[in-house]
Formats: structure tokens, sequence, C-alpha cells
């Protein structure tokens, strides 16, 4: 029994057409995750204010704006984040962080004084945040 090249061919032609399609349903299924209800706003508790920020396909949200003179923590969720997000950098402060693929991190950013403006990134500095203390 002699299998021809047009039935191979076709056959090759199936598995690929099918990786394609299951690759594009996997990218596009993984919508990023949303922030929390209060859309970056700072959460204050006495002198300390937390900023929720989402890292998924970038980071969400990219402006905030917070309080100066607060000891401030950056809460960095992630939920099946596997891009190049998960790789957190802020230069300034000299912090580099590799998040969870899901989770939520941590990052102390001190207490920065009014006017002081941080910029964040992914390691490979296509996706970006910032944030003005006011």
């Amino acid at each position: 029994m002699e299998i021809q090249k047009s039935t191979i061919k076709n056959i090759g032609i199936a598995l690929i057409s099918l990786i394609v399609i299951v690759f594009l349903i996997i990218a596009f299924s993984n919508k990023p995750v949303t922030s929390s209800a209060n859309s970056g706003a700072p959460i204050i508790s006495g002198d300390e204010q937390i900023i929720d920020l989402t890292a998924k396909v970038g980071y969400t949200p990219q402006n905030i704006t917070a309080k100066g003179n607060s000891n401030t923590i950056l809460r960095v969720a992630t939920k099946n984040t596997f891009d190049c997000s998960s790789s957190l950098r802020i230069p300034s402060l000299n912090i580099t962080k590799l998040l969870p693929a899901t989770g939520s991190t941590d990052i102390s950013l001190g207490t920065p004084i009014p006017g002081t403006e941080i910029n964040g990134t992914c390691s490979m500095g296509m996706y970006s945040f910032k944030i003005k203390f006011t």
C-alpha cells in the first residue's frame, strides 16, 4: 500500500492549519486582567497607601496619581501572565522583580515626596507605567 504524495501533503497542511488555529485561540483568549474597582486610585490606610497594578500584556492602569509623603506599596497582580510584563523594572529605585505567573507581589516604593515620578517597565521596555506623586 503506497501513500500518495498529495495525501501526505494534505495531511501536513491540515496539521499546520490546526496548530495555527490552536495558537490563535490561545493568544487571543487571554484577556488582560482588569484592575480593582478603584482603577488605580491608591487605597489609603493611615500613613500607608497601596497602589494596585495588574501585569498582563502590559500594565493596567498605565498612569497613576498617588499622594506624596506617604509610605507606598505597589501591589502587582498577575493571572496567567507569561509575557515580558511578568518581569517588572523600576530603574530609579533599582528594583527588578520576576513576578509569579499568578499571584500578588508587594513592592515597597518608600515615601516619595510630592512631584516625584516613578516610571516602571517590563524587562524588554515594551510595556510601561507611571506613578505621579502629588
